[in-house]
């Protein structure tokens, strides 16, 4: 064979699989270290965004979790899937976040003293895992736990998670929070205390229901102004003005609030949610009962920018998923096809904007959709 350029190689490389690209670190210890350099390693993660995967949980009989991931593709080509891989999870972690293909797992063990908390990383492209690092609550054992969230700091190159406690009796939020971030890979291993919330994520009870979103280098949650604000009690939101977006930008490890979209001007029947598709931040909700609505941020942190994306009658959505018609967000969206999913259902739902007709996706091995995740494939080291 001539000589061919290794710029040439790394170029196709970035465009296989990573179980592929593992396989070919055989070849010679020049591909080993071809494919071990970062600017490698950092064109594959830009491919490998392109063909987006989604993360879904699923819980045994036993209580254990399991993962399971689904490329895009594979959910808009097959709407009834009989056969995935579980990836089962060691018992006792929770999944708190994914980025650049890493995921944060989280434990929690409870103590008659102090609740103790073990962050791990994983990269399951790589088959790759890290334990890290444990913090330690003394203060209140029996108080509301920590959550947790899990992010990139594009600035400083480095993944920080965010731990988050709010105090409350009663599951009665009292307004005060605190919060600390550690800082993956600098050496200390140390939680630092940072500026407390300015107001109060939703769901700030159970991590399960906050829906903390990454999006270049901050995370967002939807958040309630009101420091009284229940849990359990939603009906106590009696105002659009309560809701608002708390962003904290992990570079500088400040908040910023941003509002809600002008046309989103009713409390709605189910809590609303926020997420981050094409790459933008989004928001949907229910209309007065009878339709869903997406929007989308097109700008980051510009008010102005919040256009609506679609707006879809109940009654379209009703033969899908009839007991939860507004329990419903939006896993993926590409010009007219949208991906629906439900919070109690083991259903997905490919629908078409322009016909406004859908197709129900059936994963067999999948209870329900519960907080699905975004996820790529990727050669990123484990911290």
């Amino acid at each position: 064979m001539g000589f061919i350029p290794e710029e040439l190689i790394a170029e196709v490389l970035a465009y296989l699989n990573v179980k592929t690209i593992l396989r070919l670190k055989c070849v010679s210890k020049s591909w080993n270290t071809l494919i071990s350099n970062p600017t490698l390693v950092k064109k594959h993660l830009n491919k490998s965004s392109q063909n987006p995967h989604i993360t879904l949980k699923y819980r045994n009989n036993n209580g254990g979790l399991s993962l399971v991931f689904f490329p895009v593709s594979r959910l808009l080509e097959n709407p009834s899937i009989s056969n995935c891989t579980l990836h089962q999870l060691e018992s006792g972690f929770q999944v708190v976040g994914s980025c650049n293909g890493l995921i944060c797992l989280v434990s929690n063990h409870y103590y008659a003293t102090h609740h103790q908390y073990r962050c791990s990383f994983w990269n399951p492209s790589t088959r790759t895992y890290q334990d890290l690092v444990v913090l330690n609550d003394y203060v209140n054992p029996r108080s509301s736990k920590f959550n947790f969230m899990f992010g990139y700091d594009d600035s400083t190159r480095t993944y920080k998670v965010v731990a988050y406690h709010i105090e409350g009796e009663d599951n009665i939020a009292s307004g005060e929070s605190e919060v600390k971030v550690l800082s993956v890979g600098d050496g200390d291993n140390c939680w630092r205390n940072i500026q407390s919330f300015p107001v109060i994520p939703l769901g700030w009870r159970h991590n399960q229901y906050t829906h903390a979103n990454h999006l270049s280098g901050t995370i967002n949650w939807l958040a309630i102004n009101n420091y009284f604000y229940s849990f359990y009690k939603y009906s106590s939101i009696t105002q659009v003005e309560q809701f608002v977006i708390v962003s904290l930008d992990l570079s500088t490890e400040t908040y910023k609030q941003y509002l809600l979209p002008q046309g989103f001007d009713e409390v709605p029947f189910v809590q609303p949610y926020l997420s981050v598709l094409m790459g933008c931040l989004c928001f949907s909700h229910d209309s007065r009962n009878t339709e869903f609505v997406l929007w989308q941020m097109k700008e980051y942190g510009v008010q102005e920018s919040w256009t609506r994306l679609f707006k879809i009658s109940k009654q379209n959505l009703l033969m899908h998923f009839p007991a939860y018609a507004f329990e419903l967000f939006c896993l993926y969206i590409n010009g007219d096809t949208v991906i629906f999913a439900n919070r109690f259902s083991s259903k997905a739902v490919k629908y078409n904007l322009r016909d406004q007709r859908g197709e129900t996706i059936n994963i067999n091995t999948i209870h329900r959709f519960p907080q699905a995740m975004n996820y790529v494939e990727s050669l990123v080291s484990v911290p």
